[in-house]
Protein backbone atom coordinates (compact mmCIF):
# COMPACT_ATOMS: atom_id res chain seq x y z
CA UNK A 1 0.00 0.00 0.00
CA UNK A 2 1.24 3.29 -0.91
CA UNK A 3 2.08 6.05 2.06
CA UNK A 4 -0.13 9.11 1.88
CA UNK A 5 1.70 12.15 1.45
CA UNK A 6 2.84 14.43 4.41
CA UNK A 7 1.79 17.71 5.11
CA UNK A 8 5.36 18.43 4.30
CA UNK A 9 5.03 16.96 1.07
CA UNK A 10 2.06 19.01 0.43
CA UNK A 11 3.57 22.25 1.58
CA UNK A 12 6.13 21.36 -0.86
CA UNK A 13 3.37 21.02 -3.77
CA UNK A 14 2.55 24.45 -3.19
CA UNK A 15 5.45 25.99 -3.03
CA UNK A 16 6.43 24.41 -6.73
CA UNK A 17 3.22 25.99 -8.08
CA UNK A 18 3.27 29.43 -6.05
CA UNK A 19 7.10 30.32 -7.18
CA UNK A 20 6.71 28.15 -10.62
CA UNK A 21 10.23 27.15 -10.42
CA UNK A 22 12.13 24.20 -9.04
CA UNK A 23 15.56 26.20 -8.75
CA UNK A 24 13.37 29.11 -6.68
CA UNK A 25 12.06 26.54 -4.40
CA UNK A 26 15.35 25.01 -3.90
CA UNK A 27 16.75 28.29 -3.40
CA UNK A 28 14.06 29.37 -0.45
CA UNK A 29 14.76 25.54 0.75
CA UNK A 30 18.13 26.14 1.09
CA UNK A 31 18.81 22.53 -0.70
CA UNK A 32 20.12 21.31 -4.28
CA UNK A 33 17.66 21.24 -6.97
CA UNK A 34 18.03 17.94 -7.19
CA UNK A 35 16.67 17.16 -4.07
CA UNK A 36 13.54 18.69 -5.49
CA UNK A 37 13.09 17.19 -8.30
CA UNK A 38 13.17 14.06 -6.61
CA UNK A 39 10.78 14.79 -3.92
CA UNK A 40 7.86 16.38 -6.60
CA UNK A 41 8.67 12.87 -8.81
CA UNK A 42 7.30 10.90 -5.52
CA UNK A 43 4.59 13.30 -4.64
CA UNK A 44 3.37 12.22 -8.48
CA UNK A 45 4.71 8.80 -7.96
CA UNK A 46 2.11 8.39 -4.98
CA UNK A 47 -0.97 10.62 -6.68
CA UNK A 48 -0.62 8.22 -9.94
CA UNK A 49 0.17 11.34 -12.49
CA UNK A 50 1.85 14.46 -13.31
CA UNK A 51 0.65 17.61 -11.52
CA UNK A 52 3.11 20.45 -13.48
CA UNK A 53 3.82 20.76 -16.80
CA UNK A 54 7.65 21.79 -17.63
CA UNK A 55 7.97 24.92 -19.37
CA UNK A 56 11.15 26.87 -20.35
CA UNK A 57 10.97 29.30 -17.03
CA UNK A 58 10.27 26.57 -14.88
CA UNK A 59 6.90 24.81 -14.13
CA UNK A 60 3.29 25.08 -13.47
CA UNK A 61 0.41 23.20 -12.69
CA UNK A 62 -1.28 21.15 -15.20
CA UNK A 63 -5.12 21.01 -15.20
CA UNK A 64 -5.33 18.19 -12.63
CA UNK A 65 -2.86 20.51 -10.32
CA UNK A 66 -4.89 23.47 -10.94
CA UNK A 67 -8.03 21.23 -9.55
CA UNK A 68 -6.05 20.08 -6.20
CA UNK A 69 -3.83 23.53 -5.52
CA UNK A 70 -7.07 25.19 -3.82
CA UNK A 71 -8.07 22.36 -1.92
CA UNK A 72 -4.41 21.83 -0.79
CA UNK A 73 -4.69 24.94 0.11
CA UNK A 74 -7.38 25.28 1.89
CA UNK A 75 -6.14 21.79 4.09
CA UNK A 76 -3.04 22.91 4.78
CA UNK A 77 -3.97 26.68 6.26
CA UNK A 78 -6.63 24.59 8.19
CA UNK A 79 -4.26 22.61 9.72
CA UNK A 80 -1.93 25.64 10.69
CA UNK A 81 -5.07 27.51 12.04
CA UNK A 82 -5.09 23.89 14.57
CA UNK A 83 -1.87 23.92 15.08
CA UNK A 84 -2.12 27.42 16.28
CA UNK A 85 -5.37 26.90 17.87
CA UNK A 86 -3.95 23.91 20.05
CA UNK A 87 -1.18 26.29 20.74
CA UNK A 88 -3.69 28.72 22.13
CA UNK A 89 -5.28 25.86 24.60
CA UNK A 90 -2.35 25.19 26.00
CA UNK A 91 -1.21 29.06 26.34
CA UNK A 92 -3.48 32.52 25.04
CA UNK A 93 -5.43 32.96 21.88
CA UNK A 94 -3.03 32.77 18.98
CA UNK A 95 -3.82 33.51 15.32
CA UNK A 96 -5.12 35.46 12.22
CA UNK A 97 -8.77 36.32 12.89
CA UNK A 98 -10.67 37.93 9.02
CA UNK A 99 -13.24 40.38 10.56
CA UNK A 100 -15.63 42.36 8.39
CA UNK A 101 -17.48 45.22 9.40
CA UNK A 102 -19.65 47.62 7.78
CA UNK A 103 -18.78 50.78 6.45
CA UNK A 104 -21.38 52.93 8.59
CA UNK A 105 -19.96 51.34 11.72
CA UNK A 106 -15.80 50.59 10.81
CA UNK A 107 -14.63 54.21 12.01
CA UNK A 108 -16.21 54.15 15.21
CA UNK A 109 -15.92 50.14 16.02
CA UNK A 110 -12.07 49.15 14.34
CA UNK A 111 -10.03 51.72 16.89
CA UNK A 112 -11.43 50.47 20.20
CA UNK A 113 -11.74 47.08 18.94
CA UNK A 114 -7.76 46.80 18.05
CA UNK A 115 -6.74 48.76 21.09
CA UNK A 116 -8.74 45.90 23.79
CA UNK A 117 -7.06 42.77 21.63
CA UNK A 118 -3.95 44.02 21.34
CA UNK A 119 -3.97 44.63 25.12
CA UNK A 120 -5.65 41.57 26.28
CA UNK A 121 -4.53 39.42 23.21
CA UNK A 122 -1.46 40.46 21.85
CA UNK A 123 -0.71 36.94 19.73
CA UNK A 124 -4.23 37.39 17.68
CA UNK A 125 -3.73 39.37 14.06
CA UNK A 126 -6.05 40.85 12.70
CA UNK A 127 -7.36 41.24 8.90
CA UNK A 128 -10.31 43.96 8.77
CA UNK A 129 -12.52 44.51 5.73
CA UNK A 130 -15.13 47.33 5.36
CA UNK A 131 -17.39 47.53 2.83
CA UNK A 132 -21.25 47.60 2.12
CA UNK A 133 -23.32 45.06 3.86
CA UNK A 134 -24.60 42.67 1.03
CA UNK A 135 -20.28 42.86 0.28
CA UNK A 136 -19.57 42.01 3.73
CA UNK A 137 -22.56 39.27 4.32
CA UNK A 138 -21.41 37.92 0.67
CA UNK A 139 -17.69 37.62 1.88
CA UNK A 140 -18.64 35.41 4.90
CA UNK A 141 -21.04 33.26 3.29
CA UNK A 142 -18.04 32.34 1.23
CA UNK A 143 -15.76 31.77 3.87
CA UNK A 144 -13.49 34.15 3.31
CA UNK A 145 -14.40 35.96 6.49
CA UNK A 146 -14.26 34.58 10.08
CA UNK A 147 -16.32 37.18 12.01
CA UNK A 148 -18.82 39.67 10.18
CA UNK A 149 -20.93 42.78 11.58
CA UNK A 150 -23.59 43.66 9.23
CA UNK A 151 -26.76 44.83 8.60
CA UNK A 152 -29.72 42.82 7.50
CA UNK A 153 -33.74 43.31 6.39
CA UNK A 154 -36.09 43.53 9.14
CA UNK A 155 -38.34 41.54 6.78
CA UNK A 156 -35.80 39.17 5.69
CA UNK A 157 -34.08 38.16 9.18
CA UNK A 158 -32.33 35.04 9.28
CA UNK A 159 -32.02 34.49 12.73
CA UNK A 160 -28.74 33.61 12.36
CA UNK A 161 -26.06 35.48 14.81
CA UNK A 162 -26.51 37.49 17.26
CA UNK A 163 -28.92 40.71 16.44
CA UNK A 164 -26.99 43.70 18.04
CA UNK A 165 -29.49 46.72 17.32
CA UNK A 166 -31.93 47.81 15.47
CA UNK A 167 -30.54 50.90 13.18
CA UNK A 168 -32.78 53.60 11.47
CA UNK A 169 -32.70 54.51 7.86
CA UNK A 170 -32.31 58.31 7.24
CA UNK A 171 -32.75 59.94 3.58
CA UNK A 172 -29.86 62.03 3.44
CA UNK A 173 -29.02 65.11 1.26
CA UNK A 174 -26.90 68.52 0.82
CA UNK A 175 -27.69 70.99 3.64
CA UNK A 176 -30.68 73.19 2.90
CA UNK A 177 -32.79 70.84 0.96
CA UNK A 178 -36.51 71.40 1.90
CA UNK A 179 -36.90 67.92 1.51
CA UNK A 180 -35.06 66.95 4.71
CA UNK A 181 -35.56 69.95 6.51
CA UNK A 182 -38.01 67.80 8.93
CA UNK A 183 -36.87 65.61 11.40
CA UNK A 184 -38.65 62.69 9.59
CA UNK A 185 -39.72 62.26 5.99
CA UNK A 186 -42.63 59.89 4.66
CA UNK A 187 -41.66 57.09 2.43
CA UNK A 188 -43.81 58.42 -0.18
CA UNK A 189 -41.75 61.63 -1.16
CA UNK A 190 -39.02 59.10 -2.42
CA UNK A 191 -41.02 59.31 -5.58
CA UNK A 192 -39.03 60.48 -8.18
CA UNK A 193 -36.16 61.81 -6.16
CA UNK A 194 -32.49 61.18 -7.62
CA UNK A 195 -31.22 58.37 -5.67
CA UNK A 196 -27.70 57.01 -5.54
CA UNK A 197 -27.56 53.43 -4.12
CA UNK A 198 -25.16 50.65 -3.35
CA UNK A 199 -25.10 48.14 -6.64
CA UNK A 200 -26.69 44.41 -6.03
CA UNK A 201 -25.96 42.21 -4.10
CA UNK A 202 -27.08 44.84 -1.87
CA UNK A 203 -30.60 43.59 -0.20
CA UNK A 204 -31.97 46.87 0.87
CA UNK A 205 -32.66 47.36 -3.23
CA UNK A 206 -35.73 44.20 -2.78
CA UNK A 207 -36.98 46.54 0.28
CA UNK A 208 -37.12 49.77 -1.46
CA UNK A 209 -38.69 48.45 -4.44
CA UNK A 210 -40.99 45.65 -2.34
CA UNK A 211 -42.17 49.61 -0.85
CA UNK A 212 -42.13 51.31 -3.81
CA UNK A 213 -44.42 49.16 -5.59
CA UNK A 214 -46.64 48.94 -2.48
CA UNK A 215 -47.00 52.71 -2.09
CA UNK A 216 -47.50 52.78 -5.66
CA UNK A 217 -44.40 55.39 -6.26
CA UNK A 218 -41.75 54.98 -8.57
CA UNK A 219 -37.92 55.04 -7.82
CA UNK A 220 -35.35 57.03 -9.81
CA UNK A 221 -32.27 55.48 -9.38
CA UNK A 222 -29.38 57.70 -11.11
CA UNK A 223 -26.82 55.43 -10.17
CA UNK A 224 -25.63 52.82 -8.04
CA UNK A 225 -22.67 53.84 -5.79
CA UNK A 226 -21.15 50.93 -3.73
CA UNK A 227 -18.68 53.69 -1.53
CA UNK A 228 -20.24 55.20 1.26
CA UNK A 229 -17.54 57.81 1.17
CA UNK A 230 -18.55 58.35 -2.73
CA UNK A 231 -22.07 58.48 -1.62
CA UNK A 232 -21.62 60.74 0.64
CA UNK A 233 -19.78 63.39 -1.41
CA UNK A 234 -21.68 63.23 -4.55
CA UNK A 235 -24.74 64.04 -2.11
CA UNK A 236 -22.87 66.89 -0.48
CA UNK A 237 -22.57 68.44 -3.72
CA UNK A 238 -25.98 68.48 -4.62
CA UNK A 239 -28.01 67.15 -6.84
CA UNK A 240 -28.84 63.55 -5.58
CA UNK A 241 -30.41 61.93 -2.00
CA UNK A 242 -29.01 58.71 -0.51
CA UNK A 243 -30.48 56.48 1.81
CA UNK A 244 -28.23 55.42 4.31
CA UNK A 245 -28.15 53.91 8.59
CA UNK A 246 -28.09 57.11 10.99
CA UNK A 247 -24.86 55.95 12.47
CA UNK A 248 -23.09 56.77 8.66
CA UNK A 249 -23.64 60.14 8.90
CA UNK A 250 -24.49 61.29 12.48
CA UNK A 251 -20.85 63.02 12.05
CA UNK A 252 -21.34 64.79 9.05
CA UNK A 253 -24.92 65.59 10.14
CA UNK A 254 -23.44 67.37 13.49
CA UNK A 255 -21.03 69.48 11.74
CA UNK A 256 -24.16 70.90 9.54
CA UNK A 257 -22.24 68.65 6.07
CA UNK A 258 -24.98 67.09 5.04
CA UNK A 259 -28.78 67.13 6.39
CA UNK A 260 -30.90 63.84 7.31
CA UNK A 261 -34.77 62.70 7.91
CA UNK A 262 -35.42 59.65 9.56
CA UNK A 263 -37.48 57.84 6.94
CA UNK A 264 -41.03 56.85 7.95
CA UNK A 265 -44.84 55.38 6.93
CA UNK A 266 -42.61 52.53 6.96
CA UNK A 267 -39.25 53.28 8.98
CA UNK A 268 -36.68 51.39 6.98
CA UNK A 269 -35.10 50.09 10.17
CA UNK A 270 -32.28 47.14 9.56
CA UNK A 271 -31.26 44.91 12.13
CA UNK A 272 -26.96 45.18 12.78
CA UNK A 273 -26.29 41.73 13.49
CA UNK A 274 -22.85 39.62 14.26
CA UNK A 275 -21.80 36.20 12.86
CA UNK A 276 -19.20 33.33 12.69
CA UNK A 277 -18.78 31.64 9.35
CA UNK A 278 -20.39 28.68 8.66
CA UNK A 279 -17.17 27.01 7.10
CA UNK A 280 -14.82 25.86 10.51
CA UNK A 281 -15.11 25.44 13.51
CA UNK A 282 -14.05 29.06 15.38
CA UNK A 283 -10.66 28.80 16.56
CA UNK A 284 -9.99 30.05 20.02
CA UNK A 285 -8.88 33.80 18.56
CA UNK A 286 -12.02 33.78 16.78
CA UNK A 287 -13.89 33.25 19.77
CA UNK A 288 -11.86 35.46 21.64
CA UNK A 289 -12.13 38.44 18.61
CA UNK A 290 -15.67 37.50 18.69
CA UNK A 291 -16.36 38.29 22.44
CA UNK A 292 -14.83 41.73 22.23
CA UNK A 293 -16.53 43.22 18.92
CA UNK A 294 -19.64 41.58 20.57
CA UNK A 295 -19.09 44.03 23.64
CA UNK A 296 -18.07 47.05 21.64
CA UNK A 297 -20.71 46.75 19.69
CA UNK A 298 -23.37 46.74 21.87
CA UNK A 299 -22.03 50.00 24.00
CA UNK A 300 -22.09 51.57 20.62
CA UNK A 301 -25.25 50.93 18.88
CA UNK A 302 -27.21 52.43 21.35
CA UNK A 303 -25.63 55.66 20.55
CA UNK A 304 -24.85 55.33 17.60
CA UNK A 305 -28.23 54.14 16.23
CA UNK A 306 -30.25 56.87 18.29
CA UNK A 307 -32.03 60.10 16.74
CA UNK A 308 -30.81 63.39 17.68
CA UNK A 309 -32.94 66.25 16.04
CA UNK A 310 -31.26 68.91 17.29
CA UNK A 311 -28.06 68.15 16.05
CA UNK A 312 -30.02 67.81 11.90
CA UNK A 313 -31.36 71.66 12.07
CA UNK A 314 -29.80 74.45 11.52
Amino acid sequence: MTSPLSIDQWQLFLQIAECGSLTDTAAARDVAQSAISRQLAAIESVCGGKLFERTARGVRLNEIGQRLYPRVKAWVQAGQLLAEDATGMLREPTGLVRIGIIDSLADALCGPIYEELERLFPKVRLHLVSGMSGRVSTRLDRGELDIALFSENTRGRSGRGDGIAKMPHVLISAPGDPLTASETIPFDLLHDIPLAVPGRPYAFHDVLEHWASRRGIRLNIKLECDSLNLQKKLVTAGGVYAIVGLSAVRTEVARGELQAARIVQPSLDRHIVLRLSSHTAPTQACQAVYAVVRRHAKQALPTLAHWMPEVNRP
